[in-house]
């Protein structure tokens, strides 16, 4: 018999629904006697009986025609449901000549009939746990995997299909008694929706992203009568599960190209489920010759013998797993220091190296900067490196100082050298006391910076007790792996009889012949993260039917909708947070601050995060980065707006010390949260950041969200104008021109009613063009911003524009007057007390008179040059000054005399990715080479 309430089959003879528990005989509503299956008259009192079929007209509520007990699971998870993206299988079900048919049956038959199709079909649909999104007249929407989670959510749909088609080939007896014979169409497709409640009843609605439902009702208006369509999409998550025919590509209205699909011809067995099990930790196996290689170079490093290791593996392959188990067998024979790359952190300079710092100070996430610095400074001691001239340049890398006179004269490059020989120092140092363990996870992810810095080290711990571990993925290499005392270790998948023993040692009670252990071996292929995540989704559901996902996303993202609503809602939120986060983050951010040890608790035992200890704070760390991208992935873009900008507050209120340090941590979370006035700010401030530490290319990346930001913030031309010029002063160190050009006009365009802003563009223009393509266009642009800045005033931008005017006649081989502005801006300079204005002019006066054949001259400008360039750390100022004392000195004492002025300059140019004054160096090397007779050298 047939339940009217969840409209489940039920055994002859039952009177309760096996499925829901309702009681299975009706009753007559005049003299409550029960009725038999389809009685139209009471076999008691006579009376008739009006048909008490639920009706799924529109207007109809919601509980009308969903069964009790997916009612219930539906509402114990409504707190998911107000707004989520979720993986889902789409059913579009419309009935074949249904107009022909009400006019032959007339209107009170054919609301009859529809009716009962739609009694049969949704039968069919709540029988796989589907959920009905709308009734379309003489069809329906369905959807599998939303409101409630399942990993198997196509295969579902398809059998709910294959269930409505076989339902539909038997007639359905009308009240008149008449007889009809039903023919439908259906369409399936595969995608992402977004799911949001709709009201306070159970009816739900279904946005898709991109073209989910578009294309499930494209197919099913393609699909011929009594066929059964589904995209390729679909095909992909049910082949190994029914019988598929091959349609080829079809032509659907409204899509650009052909679409493949598939006539779904009906199902195969179903696999029975196998209960689950306890949850322990998987074995670690497979792993013994890469954990022997990592020992012994651990032991090498030990004796004194320093050496370099990458790990390489795709993700989920057990990188971190085997340096754990190797962390956790060394035990106190070393120090262990760790760092880690984050996936938005390639902007973000020294990311990585600042983890290793914070380690070797034992400096926790809530110290306040005065004890930061304390532990600093005690690290540096206990060394016996200086702390009043090294703690300076750590406390300014780690953003809890502002940099004093004496790091300010340094300049940027200067600083950079002096921080990165202090950081040396301190594991060289820290290594001779005991063997020293450096590890830096997510190579792939690494910044510019700290890629250099990694560089630096590893070109240095041949002779100490260090030993250097990264890990990686496929398609990056690290520079320095090809040195001698380097070793690749390659992590390849799990051979299958190790692969059987991580699954017996999560689920011993399976035979390694149970057809579930092959379906999970089959499905993971070796991953031990695909491995671990199947068995854990079997022991989350115990006595269902396995859940096989498609992939890890799939694994994750349903292990994550099982969770308890409130856990499954921290977990969302600590994923806007980052991979590791302090718990007083978390609970500053967090929706139900009062259930979060609970919650941390839950998440814990379930292995989705993992605590450690952090000096005086909890800092919980994702198991796995992909679970907090997953987890991350699910919010709709409102939540995870709100949780962004909560974080990024949180941030401010929590560090108020630390803001300007927080500044490439405050940017990503205003810019996720759209807030762009904050975002402009934060970004900026990330940039000038990057680009003092000459890091160009996170600077770039940084000053291109900051005017994103600004642009669609509204702010006024002033701020706008100022990022774009900054930006392009990036540009044209990284002798970028045309972007460089742009930028300029741009912030030109900005500065219509400003004299001295367009005076100190066009200046910048005037050095565009002069030196990358066209001299004259130079000195005219440079004499447009004198004429602007003469009368104006501002003596500073004056003297910028005399000095560059000088350059540009210098171009030009006008000597006399080049000189005659220089020492005009040198006056200006002096005047203004400006030292690295008087450098630079220096220097320029120094080339005048070298190109001009006056060595001794040149000399007299040169030197004085170079000792206030240096003073103030202005390294590019340096080149042209280092270029004019070679060529000096080579007239004088030789080329071999010229050559370390030479190779300064080049050195320098490197290191700040000034390709233009690469350039230039190379094109004075080759001059001298020709003028000494060394061709070969020349050509070169």
């Amino acid at each position: 018999m047939r339940c009217r309430s969840c409209q489940h089959d039920n055994p002859a003879g039952a009177r309760f629904c096996i499925a829901c528990g309702a009681r299975l005989a009706a009753a007559c509503a005049a003299c409550g006697g029960e009725l038999p299956e389809g009685a139209r008259f009471c076999p008691a009192c006579g009376g008739a009986i009006e048909p008490a079929r639920p009706t799924v007209a529109t207007g109809q509520t919601p509980d009308a025609y969903t069964p009790r007990h997916l009612a219930e699971r539906i509402l114990t998870s409504r707190a998911a449901l107000q707004g989520e993206r979720k993986p889902v299988t789409v059913l579009f079900c419309d009935l074949v000549g249904s107009t022909t048919l009400a006019e032959r049956l007339g209107p009170d038959a054919m609301h009859d009939c529809l009716n009962r199709f739609f009694e049969i079909a949704l039968a069919e649909v709540h029988r796989y746990e589907g959920t009905v999104n709308q009734f379309l007249g003489d069809g329906f929407m369905a959807l599998f995997g939303a409101p409630l989670a399942h990993e198997d959510h196509a295969r579902r749909a398809a059998l709910a299909a294959l269930g409505v088609a076989r339902a539909v080939e038997r007639p359905l007896v009308l009240d008149a008694g008449a007889q009809v014979m039903l023919t439908v169409r259906m369409g399936l497709n595969t995608g992402v929706v977004v799911v949001g409640a709709i009201g306070d009843n159970l009816r739900m609605d279904y946005t898709a992203v991109g073209d989910c439902t578009h294309l499930a009702a494209r197919l099913q208006q393609s699909a011929a009568p009594g066929t059964i369509v589904v995209s390729q999409a679909t095909a992909r998550l049910i082949e190994n599960h029914v019988a598929l025919e091959p349609l080829g590509a079809l032509d659907i209205r409204g899509l650009s190209a052909p679409v493949t699909a598939y006539r779904l011809a009906g199902s195969a067995a179903a696999a029975g489920g196998e209960p689950g099990g306890r949850r322990p930790r998987s074995r670690f196996v497979g792993r013994e010759r890469e954990t022997a290689t990592l020992r012994e170079l651990v032991a090498e490093a030990a004796q004194g013998q320093g050496r370099v290791a990458g790990i390489v593996g795709e993700p989920g392959v057990g990188k971190s797993r085997l340096l754990a188990e190797v962390r956790r067998d060394v035990g106190a024979e070393v120090t262990w220091l760790e760092g880690r790359c984050l996936s938005y952190g390639s902007a973000i300079p020294y990311l990585p190296v600042l983890d290793l710092l914070r380690g070797a100070c034992a400096i926790a996430e809530a110290d306040p900067p005065e004890r930061a610095g304390d532990r600093v400074r005690a690290t540096l001691e206990s060394l016996g490196l200086d702390p009043a001239e090294r703690a300076p340049l750590l406390l300014h890398l780690l953003g809890l100082k502002e940099p004093d006179d004496a790091l300010r004269v340094l300049g940027g490059d200067v600083l950079a050298a002096r921080t990165l020989d202090t950081l040396r120092q301190m594991w060289l140092r820290a290594s001779r006391g005991r063997p020293l363990v450096l590890v830096v996870e997510d190579l792939h992810w690494i910044d510019p910076a700290s890629e250099t810095c990694l560089a630096s080290l590893a070109g240095t711990v041949g002779r100490a007790s260090v030993l250097l571990v990264t890990t990686y993925r496929p398609g990056y290499r690290p520079s320095w792996i090809d040195r001698s005392y380097a070793t690749q270790i390659s992590l390849a998948p799990l051979r299958r009889d190790d692969s059987l023993g991580v699954v017996r040692s999560l689920m011993p009670a399976l035979a390694p012949d149970d057809p579930l252990v092959r379906l999970i071996l089959d499905k993971a292929e070796g991953n031990p993260f695909f491995l671990e995540e199947l068995v854990h989704a079997v022991g989350d559901a115990p006595g269902s039917t396995l859940p096989v996902p498609d992939s890890v996303q799939g694994v994750l993202a349903a292990r994550i909708d099982r969770l308890p609503e409130s856990a499954k809602h921290l977990l969302q939120t600590a994923a806007v947070l980052g991979r590791e986060f302090p718990e007083r983050l978390l609970r500053a951010v967090a929706d139900a601050p009062e259930r979060l040890d609970t919650d941390l608790r839950d998440l814990t035992r379930l292995e989705f995060l993992h605590e450690r200890s952090d000096a005086d704070d909890r800092v919980y760390v994702f198991k796995h980065a992909l679970t907090q991208d997953v987890a991350h992935d699910t919010l709709v873009t409102p939540r995870r707006r709100t949780l962004h900008r909560r974080a990024a507050e949180a941030l401010a209120a929590l560090y108020p010390d630390r803001v300007a340090d927080m500044a490439p941590r405050l940017a990503h979370h205003y810019l996720e949260a759209e807030a762009w006035a904050e975002a402009a700010v934060h970004a900026g401030r990330a940039a000038v950041m990057a680009s003092r530490a000459w890091a160009n290319t996170e600077a770039l990346a940084r000053y291109d969200q900051a005017l994103t930001a600004a642009e669609r913030a509204g702010l006024g031309s002033e701020e706008r104008r100022a990022l774009l010029e900054a930006r392009a002063d990036v540009h044209a160190v990284l002798g970028h021109f045309e972007p460089a050009c742009s930028d300029l006009e741009a912030a030109l365009a900005l500065a219509e009613h400003d004299a001295v802003a367009r005076g100190r563009i066009l200046t910048a223009l005037g050095a565009l063009w002069g030196g990358h393509r066209d001299y004259i266009r130079g000195l005219d642009l440079t004499r447009q911003a004198l004429a602007l800045l003469e009368p104006a005033g501002d003596r500073r931008s004056l003297a910028d524009a005399r000095a560059q005017l000088g350059v540009m006649l210098l171009n030009l081989v006008r000597m006399s007057e080049s000189r005659r502005e220089l020492e005009a801006a040198l006056a200006l300079f002096e005047t203004l007390g400006d030292v690295p204005g008087q450098g630079r002019t220096l220097g320029t006066l120094g080339m005048n008179r070298w190109l001009a054949g006056d060595v001794e001259g040149a000399l007299a400008f040169l030197d004085p040059a170079l000792v206030k360039l240096r003073a103030v750390g202005d390294r590019r100022a340096e080149i042209p000054a280092l270029i004019s004392l070679s060529g000096a000195t080579a007239l004088t004492q030789g080329l071999d005399a010229a050559r370390p002025h030479l190779a300064g300059a080049l050195e320098a140019a490197r290191a700040l990715e000034a390709r233009s004054d690469e350039a230039f160096v190379r094109s004075v090397v080759a001059d001298l080479g020709l003028t000494f007779g060394l061709y070969a050298e020349a050509s070169r």
